[in-house]
C-alpha cells in the first residue's frame, strides 16, 4: 500500500548533517544572503570552543532568512535545524531538507517525534548541534513574541550546553505583510545562555524567563537610531500593510486600513501615515499615529484584550479552507491546497468551521484551552492551526489574519491559558501619538 506523505514524514531518520554538504548549503546561503544583508557579527564566545560538545542553538525567529544568519554566527558548524512540519509537505524543500536532516514539529502542539529527533542527534550522535526557534513562529510584530511554553522543560531534559544567537534587523529585510524582500543590514552577536551545570540547578519556568529575556529583540526600535535603509526597489514601503496595521487609532474603525505604495491609510477617514525605508513612520497632514509599527501592533492587541473581556464576545467571517495533500508533495509556492469554505467563528469557548470540504458539509470545534494562538506562516493573508494533530488553514475573505491572530491569544490567555505574554508587557499602556516630523522618504 502506498505511503502517504505524512507516514514518510513520521518514518524519517536524523543523524548529523554531513559536513561537506554542510558546507555547499553555507556556502549557497553565504553567496545569496550575506553580502545583500551586509551580516556583522559579534561572537562573545567562539563556536570552535563547543565543537567537541553536543549544543542546542537558540535564536530570535525574525525572519524565513534566520537559518541562514544561525549558521553564519556559529561559524558553519553543521546543525540539524528544527522547522514547522508543514514546510515538510512543500516539494520545494524536500531536497534540502533531507540533505540538512531537519527535525519536523507541529506548531504549537506537543511533538514527540520532535524530541526523538533531537535526541537522537544529540545523545546518540556525537557532539551533535540542533537549532530551535523557542518562539515557535517568525514574528508578525517586529519584535520576538515569548517563547513556547514548555521550552524551558525541554532544555533542562537534554541538559547540553545552550547558545544563544540574536538577530537584529532580520525581520526588516522580510517584514510579515509583505513577501518581497528588502535587503539591508542585519547583525548577528552570539553568547553562551546556559551550561549543563545551570541548567541543573534551575527551574523550567526560570529557563524559559531567561531564554524570553535572553532573545527579545524589537527590529524597529533597533533601527529607530541607527536608521538603516532597507531597499524595496519599487519604493512600496507600505504595501499589504494592512495585513498587521488593522485598527484606526483616530477613528478606531477595523478592517479599513489599507498599505499601498508608500501609504498606510484609513478608507473610513483618511488618517495615515508614510513609511519610508527606514521603517519611519510620518503622519499625513493631521494624522494620529502610533510612534512605529509595533506600537501600533501592540496596541491593537490591548484594544483585543478589551473586547475579548465580554462574556458575549464572538467573530465571525468567511474563509476558505486548505488542508495538506495526502499523497505526494504541494508544488511551486503553495502552501496549502483549497478544499472548501464555510464560516469560521471564535466565541470565549473555542474556535468552529462549519462550511464545506472536498465536496461534503464538514464541522470542526477547537476548544479555547487547545488554541494557544494561530500560525501566519508566510505573510498575513491566511494561517493555519492543528485539530486533532491535522493541519488546517484558513484564508479570510478580508486580510483579518492578524485580527484573528490576536483574537485566539487572548481568549486563550483570558482563559488562563499557560502560554502567557512577557511579564512586562503593559496592557493598560496608553497610546502615545506620533507628532508630524517629516522625514527623508
Amino acid at each position: 500500500m502506498k505511503k502517504t506523505t505524512d507516514q514518510l514524514i513520521k518514518e524519517l531518520k536524523f543523524k548529523k548533517t554531513n559536513p561537506i554538504i554542510n558546507g555547499v548549503l553555507s556556502q549557497v546561503a553565504r553567496l545569496v544572503y550575506f553580502g545583500p544583508c551586509k551580516v556583522d557579527i559579534k561572537r562573545n564566545v567562539e563556536p570552535k570552543d563547543y565543537k567537541d560538545k553536543p549544543v542546542i542553538v537558540v535564536a530570535n525567529h525574525a525572519s524565513r532568512f534566520d537559518y541562514a544568519f544561525v549558521n553564519f554566527a556559529m561559524r558553519r558548524r553543521p546543525i540539524n535545524f528544527v522547522a514547522a512540519e508543514n514546510e515538510f509537505h512543500r516539494g520545494k524543500f524536500k531536497l534540502v531538507f533531507k540533505l540538512g536532516h531537519v527535525i519536523p514539529k507541529r506548531n504549537f502542539v506537543p511533538d514527540v517525534k520532535t524530541i526523538k529527533g533531537m535526541s537522537h542527534v544529540l545523545r546518540r550522535e556525537k557532539n551533535g548541534c540542533v537549532a530551535i526557534f523557542p518562539c515557535g513562529m517568525s514574528t508578525a510584530s517586529g519584535a520576538q513574541q515569548p517563547a513556547v511554553s514548555g521550552t524551558g522543560k525541554m532544555l533542562k531534559h537534554f541538559g547540553v550546553h545552550v547558545l544563544a544567537v540574536r538577530i537584529y534587523g532580520g525581520y526588516l529585510v522580510c517584514p510579515k505583510f509583505d513577501v518581497k524582500e528588502r535587503f539591508g543590514k542585519v547583525e548577528l552577536q552570539l553568547d553562551e545562555l546556559f551550561t549543563p551545570e545551570q541548567l541543573k540547578e534551575l527551574t523550567a519556568e526560570e529557563i524559559e524567563r531567561k531564554v524570553d529575556e535572553a532573545l527579545f529583540v524589537d527590529d524597529y526600535a533597533w533601527n529607530a537610531t541607527r536608521q538603516n535603509f532597507y531597499n524595496r526597489k519599487d519604493g512600496n514601503y507600505a504595501q499589504n500593510m494592512e495585513q498587521i496595521i488593522y485598527k484606526c487609532p483616530a477613528c478606531g474603525t477595523e478592517m479599513q486600513m489599507r498599505g499601498e505604495g508608500k501609504e498606510i491609510k484609513c478608507l473610513h477617514c483618511g488618517n495615515g501615515a508614510v513609511m519610508d525605508g527606514r521603517y519611519n513612520l510620518t503622519p499625513i497632514a493631521d494624522s494620529k499615529i502610533p510612534t512605529d509599527p509595533r506600537a501600533w501592533f501592540d496596541w491593537e492587541r490591548r484594544e483585543m484584550r478589551k473586547r475579548v473581556q465580554d462574556p458575549n464576545f464572538a467573530m465571525e467571517e468567511h474563509v476558505r479552507l486548505g488542508l495538506l495533500p495526502k499523497y505526494g508533495y504541494l508544488k511551486h509556492n503553495a502552501v496549502y491546497e483549497v478544499v472548501g469554505e464555510g464560516v469560521l467563528r471564535l466565541d470565549r469557548e473555542g474556535m468552529s468551521y462549519t462550511g464545506t470540504r472536498n465536496g461534503d458539509s464538514w464541522t470542526v470545534f477547537i476548544p479555547r484551552d487547545s488554541l494557544s494562538t494561530i500560525c501566519l506562516p508566510v505573510d498575513g493573508s491566511f494561517f493555519y492551526t492543528y485539530a486533532s494533530g491535522e493541519f488546517l488553514a484558513f484564508c479570510p475573505s478580508s486580510p483579518s489574519s492578524m485580527r484573528w491572530s490576536h483574537a485566539v491569544e487572548e481568549v486563550y490567555r483570558m482563559g488562563g491559558g499557560k502560554w502567557s505574554n512577557f511579564p512586562w508587557f503593559d496592557y493598560d499602556a496608553p497610546l502615545v501619538l506620533k507628532k508630524k516630523n517629516p522625514s527623508k522618504i
